[in-house]
């Protein structure tokens, strides 16, 4: 089967994607210290945004109030996951193009995980830090 050419960039960021959530999952995505509080990191997602030409490859963390949200976290994952892929997914390429649209997505999703996880802002995710947002 030959595959078109406009299929390269996508597998070739699938390809990177997947090494990199096998890298996450393996280092547990545990809850660290940093500066602004403990952190937990999730797994890359690989989202066809709602215009099905392009999609969205997302790296994130997670800042949370306290570590025993890392454990709520991880024992709640595949809820989780489910939660921002529908999230991610019913995004349009435009509107995250810009930083508002951003902005946006990260309160969206601090949302969307505490209402998963059925907790307040102040005891569960408290900000969203994006280490990797590609749009192709």
């Amino acid at each position: 089967m030959m595959l078109k050419k406009h299929l390269y960039p996508f597998l070739l960021c699938l390809a990177l994607s997947l090494s990199s959530g096998m890298a996450l999952a393996n280092s547990g995505g545990s809850a660290s210290a940093s500066g602004g509080g403990s952190t937990a990191k999730l797994e890359a997602f690989t989202v066809n945004l709602s215009s099905t030409e392009r999609y969205l490859q997302l790296s994130m963390a997670l800042q949370i109030a306290s570590a025993e949200v890392s454990d709520k976290i991880k024992l709640f994952m595949p809820k989780v996951r489910h939660t921002l892929i529908l999230l991610l997914s019913s995004k349009d390429g435009e509107q995250l193009q810009s930083l508002d649209g951003k902005h946006q997505l990260m309160e969206e999703i601090k949302n969307g995980v505490n209402k998963t996880l059925d907790l307040k802002e102040r005891d569960g995710v408290t900000d969203v830090f994006f280490e990797n947002f590609v749009i192709q």
